[in-house]
Protein backbone atom coordinates (compact mmCIF):
# COMPACT_ATOMS: atom_id res chain seq x y z
CA UNK A 1 0.00 0.00 0.00
CA UNK A 2 0.96 3.45 -0.87
CA UNK A 3 -0.25 6.92 -1.21
CA UNK A 4 0.31 9.19 -4.20
CA UNK A 5 1.52 13.08 -3.07
CA UNK A 6 2.67 16.01 -5.18
CA UNK A 7 6.48 16.22 -5.69
CA UNK A 8 7.36 19.17 -3.40
CA UNK A 9 10.31 20.76 -5.29
CA UNK A 10 10.96 23.14 -2.83
CA UNK A 11 10.16 22.82 0.89
CA UNK A 12 11.55 25.95 2.02
CA UNK A 13 9.46 27.87 0.20
CA UNK A 14 5.99 26.63 1.27
CA UNK A 15 4.50 28.50 3.75
CA UNK A 16 4.13 27.79 7.58
CA UNK A 17 0.82 26.91 7.20
CA UNK A 18 1.27 24.81 4.31
CA UNK A 19 3.93 22.06 5.81
CA UNK A 20 1.28 21.95 8.74
CA UNK A 21 -0.90 21.27 6.47
CA UNK A 22 0.73 18.18 5.19
CA UNK A 23 2.18 16.75 8.09
CA UNK A 24 -1.43 16.97 9.44
CA UNK A 25 -2.53 14.59 6.45
CA UNK A 26 0.38 12.47 7.18
CA UNK A 27 -0.14 12.03 10.65
CA UNK A 28 -4.05 11.54 9.85
CA UNK A 29 -2.95 8.91 7.30
CA UNK A 30 -0.57 7.35 10.19
CA UNK A 31 -3.55 7.11 12.66
CA UNK A 32 -6.07 5.76 10.13
CA UNK A 33 -4.39 2.88 8.75
CA UNK A 34 -1.75 2.55 11.73
CA UNK A 35 1.37 1.75 9.18
CA UNK A 36 4.54 0.63 10.03
CA UNK A 37 7.47 3.54 10.56
CA UNK A 38 8.59 2.63 7.07
CA UNK A 39 5.67 4.17 5.24
CA UNK A 40 4.85 6.99 7.22
CA UNK A 41 7.10 7.97 10.13
CA UNK A 42 6.58 11.47 11.52
CA UNK A 43 8.62 14.30 9.78
CA UNK A 44 9.65 17.68 10.07
CA UNK A 45 11.88 20.06 8.38
CA UNK A 46 14.00 19.60 5.32
CA UNK A 47 11.39 17.07 3.69
CA UNK A 48 10.98 16.57 0.11
CA UNK A 49 8.95 13.82 -1.76
CA UNK A 50 10.29 11.86 -4.34
CA UNK A 51 8.13 8.75 -5.88
CA UNK A 52 7.70 6.77 -2.88
CA UNK A 53 10.72 7.99 -1.10
CA UNK A 54 11.22 11.10 1.53
CA UNK A 55 14.29 13.31 0.87
CA UNK A 56 16.43 15.43 2.66
CA UNK A 57 18.68 17.56 3.05
CA UNK A 58 19.54 16.81 6.72
CA UNK A 59 22.43 18.36 8.66
CA UNK A 60 23.79 15.62 10.93
CA UNK A 61 24.35 16.48 14.36
CA UNK A 62 27.65 18.04 15.53
CA UNK A 63 28.30 15.15 18.19
CA UNK A 64 27.19 12.30 15.89
CA UNK A 65 29.47 9.85 15.14
CA UNK A 66 29.40 7.98 11.30
CA UNK A 67 32.85 6.41 9.92
CA UNK A 68 33.90 2.83 9.54
CA UNK A 69 34.04 -0.55 11.20
CA UNK A 70 36.26 -3.94 10.85
CA UNK A 71 37.20 -6.46 13.23
CA UNK A 72 40.93 -7.59 14.51
CA UNK A 73 40.06 -11.41 13.08
CA UNK A 74 39.21 -10.36 9.68
CA UNK A 75 41.23 -7.32 8.85
CA UNK A 76 44.63 -7.74 10.83
CA UNK A 77 46.13 -10.93 9.29
CA UNK A 78 49.42 -11.89 10.65
CA UNK A 79 47.54 -14.44 12.29
CA UNK A 80 50.49 -16.57 14.14
CA UNK A 81 52.96 -13.29 14.48
CA UNK A 82 54.63 -11.70 17.49
CA UNK A 83 53.02 -13.93 20.19
CA UNK A 84 49.58 -14.50 19.20
CA UNK A 85 47.46 -17.96 19.44
CA UNK A 86 45.17 -19.75 17.44
CA UNK A 87 41.47 -18.77 17.81
CA UNK A 88 38.58 -20.38 16.96
CA UNK A 89 38.38 -19.10 13.89
CA UNK A 90 41.54 -19.67 12.48
CA UNK A 91 41.24 -23.25 13.44
CA UNK A 92 37.99 -24.15 11.76
CA UNK A 93 38.64 -22.17 8.45
CA UNK A 94 41.88 -23.37 8.43
CA UNK A 95 40.68 -26.96 9.34
CA UNK A 96 37.86 -27.05 6.39
CA UNK A 97 39.66 -24.46 3.68
CA UNK A 98 38.82 -25.37 -0.09
CA UNK A 99 36.64 -28.42 0.90
CA UNK A 100 33.73 -27.29 -0.75
CA UNK A 101 32.33 -24.21 -2.84
CA UNK A 102 29.64 -21.81 -1.28
CA UNK A 103 27.15 -23.85 -3.52
CA UNK A 104 28.13 -26.85 -2.55
CA UNK A 105 27.52 -25.54 1.27
CA UNK A 106 24.06 -24.69 0.97
CA UNK A 107 23.30 -27.69 -0.66
CA UNK A 108 24.34 -29.76 2.66
CA UNK A 109 22.75 -26.69 4.44
CA UNK A 110 19.54 -28.91 5.40
CA UNK A 111 19.68 -31.77 7.84
CA UNK A 112 23.51 -32.50 8.40
CA UNK A 113 24.95 -33.67 11.18
CA UNK A 114 27.90 -31.83 13.29
CA UNK A 115 30.49 -33.90 11.70
CA UNK A 116 29.71 -33.09 8.27
CA UNK A 117 30.12 -29.30 8.72
CA UNK A 118 31.88 -27.50 6.55
CA UNK A 119 32.22 -23.61 6.12
CA UNK A 120 31.75 -21.98 3.56
CA UNK A 121 34.96 -19.81 3.02
CA UNK A 122 37.58 -21.31 0.31
CA UNK A 123 40.52 -19.47 1.69
CA UNK A 124 42.30 -19.75 4.69
CA UNK A 125 41.62 -16.00 6.93
CA UNK A 126 45.77 -15.27 7.05
CA UNK A 127 45.94 -11.94 5.55
CA UNK A 128 42.56 -10.22 6.24
CA UNK A 129 43.57 -7.13 4.86
CA UNK A 130 47.19 -6.35 6.05
CA UNK A 131 45.72 -4.04 8.52
CA UNK A 132 48.13 -5.60 10.91
CA UNK A 133 51.24 -4.04 9.06
CA UNK A 134 49.61 -1.10 7.12
CA UNK A 135 47.37 0.42 9.86
CA UNK A 136 48.70 3.78 9.67
CA UNK A 137 48.21 3.98 5.87
CA UNK A 138 44.64 2.75 6.75
CA UNK A 139 44.26 5.28 9.36
CA UNK A 140 45.55 8.02 7.02
CA UNK A 141 43.00 7.38 4.52
CA UNK A 142 40.39 7.73 7.29
CA UNK A 143 41.38 10.63 8.07
CA UNK A 144 41.13 12.00 4.62
CA UNK A 145 37.36 10.47 4.59
CA UNK A 146 36.55 12.90 6.94
CA UNK A 147 35.27 10.24 9.42
CA UNK A 148 34.96 11.21 13.23
CA UNK A 149 35.47 7.68 14.15
CA UNK A 150 36.41 3.95 13.88
CA UNK A 151 34.97 1.03 15.42
CA UNK A 152 37.43 -1.78 15.60
CA UNK A 153 37.82 -5.05 17.95
CA UNK A 154 40.91 -6.51 19.75
CA UNK A 155 41.97 -9.96 19.52
CA UNK A 156 41.53 -12.00 22.81
CA UNK A 157 44.56 -14.54 21.79
CA UNK A 158 46.49 -12.03 20.54
CA UNK A 159 46.27 -10.07 23.81
CA UNK A 160 46.08 -13.65 26.03
CA UNK A 161 47.43 -16.10 23.92
CA UNK A 162 46.64 -18.60 26.51
CA UNK A 163 43.11 -16.79 26.95
CA UNK A 164 44.24 -16.12 30.77
CA UNK A 165 47.35 -15.31 32.73
CA UNK A 166 50.60 -13.76 31.05
CA UNK A 167 50.18 -11.05 28.67
CA UNK A 168 51.38 -10.02 25.13
CA UNK A 169 53.12 -6.97 25.86
CA UNK A 170 53.77 -6.47 22.05
CA UNK A 171 50.08 -6.94 21.39
CA UNK A 172 49.60 -3.74 23.79
CA UNK A 173 52.02 -2.17 22.28
CA UNK A 174 50.42 -2.77 18.72
CA UNK A 175 46.83 -1.78 19.82
CA UNK A 176 48.13 1.13 22.16
CA UNK A 177 49.71 2.49 18.42
CA UNK A 178 46.83 2.02 16.77
CA UNK A 179 44.79 3.79 19.69
CA UNK A 180 47.05 6.68 19.42
CA UNK A 181 47.29 6.99 15.61
CA UNK A 182 43.13 7.24 15.93
CA UNK A 183 43.30 9.83 18.27
CA UNK A 184 45.92 11.94 16.36
CA UNK A 185 43.73 11.93 13.15
CA UNK A 186 40.64 13.14 15.38
CA UNK A 187 39.09 9.46 15.06
CA UNK A 188 36.91 8.46 17.87
CA UNK A 189 38.07 4.54 18.69
CA UNK A 190 34.82 2.40 19.34
CA UNK A 191 36.40 -0.74 20.51
CA UNK A 192 34.89 -4.44 20.52
CA UNK A 193 35.90 -6.74 23.20
CA UNK A 194 34.80 -9.91 21.64
CA UNK A 195 34.12 -10.03 17.76
CA UNK A 196 34.38 -13.97 17.56
CA UNK A 197 37.89 -14.77 17.92
CA UNK A 198 37.97 -17.02 21.08
CA UNK A 199 40.96 -18.26 21.73
CA UNK A 200 41.15 -22.02 20.15
CA UNK A 201 42.54 -23.29 24.13
CA UNK A 202 39.63 -21.86 25.79
CA UNK A 203 37.28 -23.66 23.50
CA UNK A 204 39.58 -26.66 23.98
CA UNK A 205 38.33 -26.10 28.13
CA UNK A 206 34.66 -25.76 27.14
CA UNK A 207 34.54 -22.00 26.05
CA UNK A 208 31.21 -20.88 26.01
CA UNK A 209 30.20 -24.07 27.90
CA UNK A 210 32.55 -23.58 30.73
CA UNK A 211 31.34 -22.23 33.77
CA UNK A 212 34.41 -20.21 34.37
CA UNK A 213 33.71 -18.34 30.82
CA UNK A 214 32.56 -15.45 32.50
CA UNK A 215 35.49 -14.88 34.86
CA UNK A 216 38.01 -15.59 32.21
CA UNK A 217 36.08 -13.00 29.87
CA UNK A 218 36.19 -10.91 33.00
CA UNK A 219 40.10 -11.33 33.51
CA UNK A 220 40.34 -10.31 29.73
CA UNK A 221 38.07 -7.35 30.16
CA UNK A 222 40.75 -6.02 32.86
CA UNK A 223 43.78 -6.01 30.70
CA UNK A 224 41.96 -4.01 27.78
CA UNK A 225 40.57 -1.14 30.00
CA UNK A 226 43.70 -1.36 31.90
CA UNK A 227 45.66 -1.06 28.50
CA UNK A 228 43.51 1.35 26.86
CA UNK A 229 40.95 2.40 29.33
CA UNK A 230 42.39 6.06 29.83
CA UNK A 231 41.58 6.67 25.48
CA UNK A 232 38.85 4.30 24.48
CA UNK A 233 35.79 5.60 25.65
CA UNK A 234 33.22 3.45 23.78
CA UNK A 235 32.82 0.00 24.66
CA UNK A 236 31.30 -3.01 23.44
CA UNK A 237 31.78 -6.46 25.17
CA UNK A 238 30.00 -8.73 22.54
CA UNK A 239 29.37 -8.68 18.86
CA UNK A 240 26.23 -10.50 17.45
CA UNK A 241 26.00 -12.78 20.11
CA UNK A 242 23.42 -14.41 18.00
CA UNK A 243 25.59 -15.51 15.59
CA UNK A 244 28.30 -17.20 17.86
CA UNK A 245 25.62 -18.87 19.96
CA UNK A 246 23.08 -20.09 18.04
CA UNK A 247 24.83 -19.97 14.72
CA UNK A 248 27.57 -21.89 16.38
CA UNK A 249 26.09 -24.06 18.47
CA UNK A 250 21.98 -24.52 17.14
CA UNK A 251 21.76 -24.56 13.74
CA UNK A 252 25.72 -25.56 13.42
CA UNK A 253 26.37 -22.99 10.26
CA UNK A 254 29.10 -21.19 12.24
CA UNK A 255 32.10 -22.13 14.35
CA UNK A 256 31.90 -24.56 16.02
CA UNK A 257 29.07 -26.00 13.72
CA UNK A 258 27.58 -27.69 16.47
CA UNK A 259 23.64 -28.57 16.64
CA UNK A 260 22.80 -28.58 20.25
CA UNK A 261 20.08 -26.18 21.74
CA UNK A 262 20.86 -26.64 24.77
CA UNK A 263 24.18 -25.65 24.67
CA UNK A 264 22.98 -22.54 22.98
CA UNK A 265 21.17 -21.78 26.03
CA UNK A 266 23.87 -22.65 27.89
CA UNK A 267 26.23 -20.76 26.60
CA UNK A 268 24.41 -17.51 25.28
CA UNK A 269 23.51 -17.73 29.55
CA UNK A 270 27.34 -17.40 30.15
CA UNK A 271 28.28 -14.96 27.70
CA UNK A 272 25.51 -12.88 29.91
CA UNK A 273 27.21 -13.11 33.03
CA UNK A 274 30.57 -12.25 31.17
CA UNK A 275 29.08 -9.26 29.80
CA UNK A 276 27.53 -7.97 33.18
CA UNK A 277 30.85 -9.23 34.41
CA UNK A 278 32.79 -6.88 32.25
CA UNK A 279 30.50 -3.82 32.73
CA UNK A 280 30.27 -3.91 36.33
CA UNK A 281 34.11 -3.96 36.13
CA UNK A 282 33.98 -1.18 33.88
CA UNK A 283 31.83 1.40 36.02
CA UNK A 284 34.10 0.25 39.16
CA UNK A 285 37.35 1.21 37.55
CA UNK A 286 35.22 4.68 36.99
CA UNK A 287 37.23 5.48 33.55
CA UNK A 288 34.59 7.51 31.95
CA UNK A 289 33.34 6.18 29.57
CA UNK A 290 30.23 4.40 27.71
CA UNK A 291 30.21 0.40 27.49
CA UNK A 292 27.30 -1.72 25.86
CA UNK A 293 27.33 -4.44 23.72
CA UNK A 294 26.11 -5.06 19.84
CA UNK A 295 23.61 -7.52 18.21
CA UNK A 296 22.03 -8.11 15.02
CA UNK A 297 18.35 -7.08 14.17
CA UNK A 298 16.40 -7.95 11.11
CA UNK A 299 13.87 -5.26 10.68
CA UNK A 300 10.77 -7.52 10.90
CA UNK A 301 7.35 -5.62 9.59
CA UNK A 302 3.35 -7.27 9.93
CA UNK A 303 2.89 -8.81 6.40
CA UNK A 304 -0.68 -7.35 7.37
CA UNK A 305 -2.53 -4.68 8.98
CA UNK A 306 -4.01 -6.81 11.63
CA UNK A 307 -3.95 -7.50 15.33
CA UNK A 308 -2.67 -11.01 15.12
CA UNK A 309 0.24 -9.59 12.58
CA UNK A 310 1.61 -7.58 14.91
CA UNK A 311 1.43 -10.06 17.60
CA UNK A 312 3.57 -12.30 15.81
CA UNK A 313 6.14 -9.71 15.28
CA UNK A 314 6.40 -9.10 18.45
CA UNK A 315 7.23 -12.51 19.48
CA UNK A 316 9.55 -12.94 16.38
CA UNK A 317 11.04 -9.53 17.61
CA UNK A 318 11.86 -11.05 20.95
CA UNK A 319 12.68 -13.90 20.06
CA UNK A 320 15.28 -12.14 17.76
CA UNK A 321 16.34 -9.49 19.34
CA UNK A 322 14.67 -9.36 22.71
CA UNK A 323 16.71 -12.49 23.78
CA UNK A 324 20.01 -10.75 24.18
CA UNK A 325 18.73 -7.09 24.66
CA UNK A 326 15.88 -7.40 27.35
CA UNK A 327 18.64 -9.09 30.02
CA UNK A 328 21.18 -6.89 29.10
CA UNK A 329 19.00 -3.86 29.79
CA UNK A 330 16.12 -5.35 32.24
CA UNK A 331 17.81 -8.56 33.75
CA UNK A 332 15.50 -10.95 32.79
CA UNK A 333 14.41 -12.99 29.51
CA UNK A 334 11.90 -12.64 27.34
CA UNK A 335 8.81 -14.43 29.86
CA UNK A 336 6.84 -14.70 26.73
CA UNK A 337 9.27 -16.96 24.70
CA UNK A 338 9.71 -19.42 28.08
CA UNK A 339 5.90 -19.94 28.82
CA UNK A 340 5.71 -20.54 24.84
CA UNK A 341 9.02 -22.58 23.96
CA UNK A 342 9.27 -26.18 26.50
CA UNK A 343 12.71 -26.26 24.61
CA UNK A 344 13.88 -23.04 25.98
CA UNK A 345 11.66 -23.37 29.55
CA UNK A 346 13.12 -26.95 29.73
CA UNK A 347 16.71 -26.35 28.56
CA UNK A 348 17.60 -22.82 30.60
CA UNK A 349 20.18 -23.35 33.77
CA UNK A 350 17.82 -24.29 36.81
CA UNK A 351 18.87 -21.26 38.37
CA UNK A 352 19.32 -18.41 35.67
CA UNK A 353 16.72 -15.85 36.98
CA UNK A 354 19.58 -15.48 40.43
CA UNK A 355 22.28 -15.60 38.29
CA UNK A 356 20.97 -12.77 36.31
CA UNK A 357 19.55 -10.95 40.02
CA UNK A 358 23.55 -11.89 41.07
CA UNK A 359 24.94 -10.01 37.87
CA UNK A 360 22.83 -8.13 36.12
CA UNK A 361 24.56 -4.52 35.11
CA UNK A 362 22.59 -1.83 32.77
CA UNK A 363 24.66 -1.18 29.55
CA UNK A 364 24.86 2.15 28.70
CA UNK A 365 23.78 1.44 24.64
CA UNK A 366 22.55 -0.41 22.22
CA UNK A 367 24.50 -1.40 19.11
CA UNK A 368 22.85 -2.55 16.34
CA UNK A 369 23.65 -4.58 12.92
CA UNK A 370 21.70 -3.82 10.32
CA UNK A 371 21.89 -5.98 7.24
CA UNK A 372 17.96 -8.09 6.56
CA UNK A 373 14.42 -7.80 6.65
CA UNK A 374 11.34 -9.64 6.42
CA UNK A 375 7.71 -9.36 6.59
CA UNK A 376 5.75 -12.41 8.82
CA UNK A 377 2.33 -12.93 9.66
CA UNK A 378 0.48 -14.87 12.44
CA UNK A 379 0.61 -18.99 12.04
CA UNK A 380 -1.17 -21.21 14.57
CA UNK A 381 0.62 -23.94 13.55
CA UNK A 382 4.26 -22.52 13.29
CA UNK A 383 7.05 -22.23 15.97
CA UNK A 384 6.34 -18.75 17.50
CA UNK A 385 3.05 -18.60 15.45
CA UNK A 386 4.40 -16.10 12.90
CA UNK A 387 5.96 -17.60 9.56
CA UNK A 388 7.78 -15.49 6.95
CA UNK A 389 5.91 -14.04 3.71
CA UNK A 390 8.71 -12.34 2.26
CA UNK A 391 12.42 -11.52 3.01
CA UNK A 392 15.39 -9.64 2.19
CA UNK A 393 18.13 -12.11 2.62
CA UNK A 394 19.61 -11.94 -0.87
CA UNK A 395 19.98 -10.54 -3.87
CA UNK A 396 21.66 -11.22 -7.26
CA UNK A 397 25.39 -10.67 -6.78
CA UNK A 398 25.30 -9.60 -3.02
CA UNK A 399 24.85 -11.50 0.21
CA UNK A 400 21.59 -9.37 0.99
CA UNK A 401 18.94 -7.53 -0.37
CA UNK A 402 19.04 -4.17 0.48
CA UNK A 403 15.72 -2.94 2.20
CA UNK A 404 16.74 0.89 3.76
CA UNK A 405 13.44 1.48 4.97
CA UNK A 406 14.04 -1.77 7.48
CA UNK A 407 17.15 0.05 8.99
CA UNK A 408 14.20 2.87 10.27
CA UNK A 409 12.04 -0.24 11.49
CA UNK A 410 14.51 -1.64 13.37
CA UNK A 411 15.95 1.34 14.96
CA UNK A 412 12.57 2.92 15.87
CA UNK A 413 11.53 -0.69 17.14
CA UNK A 414 14.14 -0.13 19.54
CA UNK A 415 13.71 3.40 20.77
CA UNK A 416 10.26 2.50 21.46
CA UNK A 417 10.48 -0.30 23.25
CA UNK A 418 13.82 0.88 25.30
CA UNK A 419 12.78 4.35 25.51
CA UNK A 420 16.13 6.38 26.20
CA UNK A 421 18.32 4.43 25.86
CA UNK A 422 21.14 5.27 23.09
CA UNK A 423 21.69 3.68 20.11
CA UNK A 424 24.40 3.10 17.89
CA UNK A 425 23.90 1.75 14.12
CA UNK A 426 27.12 -0.55 14.61
CA UNK A 427 27.02 -2.00 11.08
CA UNK A 428 25.56 -1.65 8.03
CA UNK A 429 26.89 -2.49 4.67
CA UNK A 430 26.65 -3.74 1.22
CA UNK A 431 28.41 -6.83 0.29
CA UNK A 432 28.95 -7.57 -3.92
CA UNK A 433 30.58 -10.55 -5.18
CA UNK A 434 34.21 -10.55 -6.04
CA UNK A 435 34.17 -8.73 -10.01
CA UNK A 436 37.73 -9.93 -10.15
CA UNK A 437 38.94 -6.83 -11.93
CA UNK A 438 40.07 -4.25 -9.70
CA UNK A 439 38.91 -0.93 -11.97
CA UNK A 440 35.37 -2.91 -11.82
CA UNK A 441 35.55 -3.34 -8.40
CA UNK A 442 36.04 0.38 -7.82
CA UNK A 443 33.29 1.25 -9.54
CA UNK A 444 30.29 0.52 -7.28
CA UNK A 445 27.55 2.51 -7.96
CA UNK A 446 25.35 0.00 -6.49
CA UNK A 447 27.45 0.82 -3.07
CA UNK A 448 26.72 4.13 -3.19
CA UNK A 449 23.26 4.35 -3.54
CA UNK A 450 23.46 1.68 -0.81
CA UNK A 451 24.84 4.25 1.53
CA UNK A 452 22.54 7.43 0.39
CA UNK A 453 18.88 5.03 1.21
CA UNK A 454 19.90 3.39 4.25
CA UNK A 455 21.81 7.18 5.70
CA UNK A 456 18.16 9.14 4.63
CA UNK A 457 16.68 6.29 6.76
CA UNK A 458 18.99 7.18 9.44
CA UNK A 459 17.95 11.53 9.12
CA UNK A 460 14.64 9.61 9.20
CA UNK A 461 15.94 8.25 12.78
CA UNK A 462 17.18 11.64 14.16
CA UNK A 463 13.62 13.72 13.08
CA UNK A 464 11.55 10.83 14.68
CA UNK A 465 13.49 11.62 17.57
CA UNK A 466 15.28 7.94 18.36
CA UNK A 467 18.39 8.78 20.83
CA UNK A 468 20.94 7.67 17.65
CA UNK A 469 24.31 8.47 18.28
CA UNK A 470 26.64 6.92 15.05
CA UNK A 471 26.66 5.48 12.12
CA UNK A 472 28.81 2.78 11.06
CA UNK A 473 29.38 1.23 8.11
CA UNK A 474 30.38 -1.98 7.38
CA UNK A 475 33.65 -2.29 6.14
CA UNK A 476 36.40 0.23 6.16
CA UNK A 477 38.64 -2.17 3.07
CA UNK A 478 38.12 -5.55 1.60
CA UNK A 479 38.47 -8.05 4.55
CA UNK A 480 37.97 -11.95 5.15
CA UNK A 481 34.57 -12.87 5.38
CA UNK A 482 33.90 -15.57 8.11
CA UNK A 483 32.27 -18.21 6.04
CA UNK A 484 32.46 -16.43 2.47
CA UNK A 485 36.76 -16.24 2.45
CA UNK A 486 37.89 -13.23 -0.07
CA UNK A 487 34.70 -14.13 -2.66
CA UNK A 488 32.56 -11.12 -1.31
CA UNK A 489 33.57 -7.75 -0.88
CA UNK A 490 31.79 -5.24 2.02
CA UNK A 491 34.73 -2.33 1.71
CA UNK A 492 34.70 1.29 0.91
CA UNK A 493 38.55 0.79 0.22
CA UNK A 494 39.68 -2.43 -2.65
CA UNK A 495 42.30 -4.46 -1.40
CA UNK A 496 44.50 -6.52 -3.49
CA UNK A 497 44.69 -9.81 -1.09
CA UNK A 498 47.73 -11.01 -2.78
CA UNK A 499 49.41 -8.10 -2.47
CA UNK A 500 47.99 -5.44 -0.11
CA UNK A 501 47.93 -3.05 -3.06
CA UNK A 502 44.49 -0.84 -1.97
CA UNK A 503 42.24 2.04 -3.49
CA UNK A 504 39.66 3.86 -3.20
CA UNK A 505 36.48 2.72 -4.41
CA UNK A 506 34.35 5.42 -5.77
CA UNK A 507 32.14 4.95 -2.21
CA UNK A 508 34.57 5.92 -0.11
CA UNK A 509 34.73 9.29 -2.27
CA UNK A 510 31.14 9.40 -1.58
CA UNK A 511 31.10 8.87 1.71
CA UNK A 512 34.03 11.08 2.05
CA UNK A 513 31.59 13.80 0.96
CA UNK A 514 29.21 13.35 3.17
CA UNK A 515 31.44 12.85 6.28
CA UNK A 516 33.37 16.24 5.36
CA UNK A 517 30.06 17.99 4.95
CA UNK A 518 27.95 16.21 7.38
CA UNK A 519 24.96 16.57 5.08
CA UNK A 520 22.67 13.58 3.46
CA UNK A 521 20.80 14.78 0.80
Amino acid sequence: MYFKFFKLHSWAKRSTDSRRRLNHRLSDRKRSFSLPHSICGRLNGGLLWKGTTFMYRFQLPEDFLIGTANSAFQSEGAWDRDGKSESIMDHFARKYAGKLSPAEQRKLDAGRSPDQVRPNSLEMPDRGCFFYDNYEAYIEDMQKTGQNTYRMSLSWPRILPDGVGAVNQLAIDHYNRVIDKLLSCGITPFVDLYHWDLPMCLFEQGGFLNPEFPAWFENYARVCFTAFGDRVKLWSTFNETQISLNGGFDSGGFPPFRQNKREALLGGHHVLLAHFRAVRLYRSMQLGGKIGAVNCLTAITPARICAEDVKAVDIQWEHTFGWWTQPMLEGRYPQSLIDELPFIRDNLPAHYQEDLDRWFAPMDFIGVNYYIATRTQFCETMPLHSRPVQSFYSAPGQRFAPYPAGLFDAVMSIAERYPGVEIYITENGCALQNRHDAGTECDDPERITYLREHLRMVCRCLQAGAKLKGYYYWNDADSYEELDGYNLRFGLTWVDHETGERRWKNSRYYFSQICRNRMVD
